[in-house]
């Protein structure tokens, strides 16, 4: 037994193998602290090196047995193994690490291809190591060759593919690119496929033969320092409607305020495009800084546009088509929304006063205006306080501009049941705070006419008016945790105030 494991370490201990074993574990562990990126890769090659040792000492226990030409064919294998796996640590070695220190990039299908033509050297050189006539072989296997490159013809497509996307960059890692139905960010360029990530999550594998083939289009890429892709959002609206008025109203609902992933220049446009039965074709057209979150971005701007549509009083148009509906089924929707009108009135604070009839009188003048998230509703400073909003349902911000006397900043969230733009409208005092929609707001425009008709024919409701417009102005600039305490005494002093406003503005008389 003694002698067996004699002749079989005296086979296997070659000296080469020492250095060999610190060389492939010592790159390895060089490699997996400086390329975290390719740690399975290599966690795995310095696994299969260990078995190719381990298939080392395999043939020399062979060689022991006295099997000598089993042996030198088991071990001739793993040595082409175990070189295979070097020459695959000496490329990582090279294109991840040397070449990006110098930054000189090394397209990946380069990086695949010379890695191979390593590979097939390596194993010409042990081929003629082995004693075996390359030149003979190369001449009595013309045939085999041919065979095997027409059975592989789609394979050296993909490969010739790969390399002509390269050399002429067509495109590049990184690009956003549209291939027929499928829309994703090029990961990987390699020797036989071109790689994308949807905006899902997937990675779709294209041969780089198909898009030798057929045509795609790019649509970014990080080399373009413009806005990157141009959206086109089509609407319908009544043909009866100016166009100058719906692309006005069109552009304003993405142009006063900043949306994120939006470009401000090139600017938005609106363009009238086609005409159909009863409607004209409108296209919103802008660009989006990143291609990325186009569906998200698309929402947002959709959502303001049909906000400002519906405040504008302009309804996205069909084609015209004759229905015929009972007067029942017609006025039941009209009752409705002539209900939601007047709860949102008496839920207002300030209009508690009015009797049922004043308050279905002004519900019937009232205008449908939802915002969007993010729209403002009221600016601070603004002199066009011709109407106020009734917040039927969602959350508004309040903010105020920094001056001299005060700070700025968002001092409160107003939730259904609010009004919104009171004091000017009722005293033509500049607003006085800047109210955005923190998320989407229904609400219903009151304007100064509908007011002022109830107001002339009953002053005497002025006064309780007043006092509640100055109750809610000096909560409002309370610290939100003692809004609910008592008003101060001196409130009446403001009530007095807003009071004789309302007088001069609406020129009444309350006796």
């Amino acid at each position: 037994m003694l002698e067996f494991w004699n002749k079989a370490l005296a086979y296997f201990w070659r000296p080469e193998l020492p250095w060999a074993l610190l060389f492939t574990f010592g790159l390895g562990l060089i490699l997996f602290q400086l390329l975290p990126a390719s740690r399975r890769a290599i966690v795995t090659s310095l696994e299969l090196y260990g078995l190719c040792v381990l298939g080392k000492f395999s043939s020399a226990c062979l060689n022991a047995f006295a099997l000598h030409n089993s042996a030198e064919i088991v071990h001739e294998m793993f040595v082409v193994g175990s070189g295979l796996i070097m020459i695959h640590l000496l490329g990582l070695l090279l294109f991840r690490l040397a070449f990006p220190l110098i930054r000189l990039r090394i397209p990946r299908i380069i990086e695949d291809l010379l890695t191979f033509l390593g590979y097939i050297a390596w194993v010409l050189v042990r081929l003629r190591l082995a004693g075996m006539d390359l030149t003979s072989l190369v001449a009595t296997s013309a045939v085999l060759t041919a065979v095997i490159a027409f059975s592989m013809q789609d394979t050296l497509g993909n490969t010739m593919g790969g390399l002509l996307l390269q050399i002429e960059s067509s495109i590049k890692v990184g690009d956003w690119i549209t291939i027929g139905n499928v829309a994703g960010q090029v990961s990987e360029i390699r020797w036989r496929y071109t790689a994308l990530e949807t905006r899902d999550g997937e990675t779709v594998i294209f041969p780089n033969s198909v898009l030798m083939k057929n045509s795609f289009t790019i649509v970014s890429s990080p080399m373009q320092r413009r806005p990157e892709w141009r959206r086109w959002l089509w609407f319908n609206v009544a043909s009866s409607i100016p166009p100058g008025r719906v692309q006005e109203v069109a552009l304003a609902a993405i142009g006063t305020a900043d949306m994120p992933n939006v470009a401000r220049t090139p600017e938005p446009s609106c363009v009238l495009m086609e005409f159909g039965p009863g409607f004209a074709r409108y296209a919103l057209r802008y660009w989006l800084i990143d291609v990325e979150p186009d569906s998200p971005t698309d929402s947002q701007v959709r959502g303001r546009l049909l906000a400002a549509l519906q405040r504008a009083g302009i309804e996205l148009a069909v084609a015209q088509n004759e229905v015929s509906l009972s007067f029942d089924t017609r006025k039941a929707p009209e009752e409705r929304e002539q209900q939601r009108r007047c709860q949102a009135l008496r839920s207002a604070e300030i209009f508690a006063v009015l009797s049922d009839e004043e308050i279905a009188q002004m519900a019937s003048n009232l205008v449908y205006a939802p915002f969007a998230s993010g729209d403002v509703i009221l600016r601070e400073g603004s002199t066009t306080g011709d109407s106020l909003y009734l917040l039927a349902e969602g959350e508004v911000d309040v903010w105020l501009d920094e001056l001299p006397d005060r700070p700025g900043g968002h001092v409160a969230v107003l939730g259904t049941g609010e009004v919104l733009g009171e004091i000017g409208m009722m005293t033509g005092e500049p607003r006085r705070a800047t109210l955005i929609a923190r998320s989407y707001a229904q609400c219903y425009r009151l304007d100064r006419a509908t007011f002022e008709r109830v107001i002339q024919s009953r002053p005497e409701v002025a006064g309780e008016i007043a006092r509640v417009l100055a109750s809610r102005e000096q909560r409002l600039r309370m610290p939100a945790g003692e809004r609910a305490q008592p008003l101060p005494s001196g409130l009446s002093l403001r009530t007095k105030s807003i009071l004789d406003k309302m007088r001069e503005f609406f020129g009444f008389c309350d006796g």
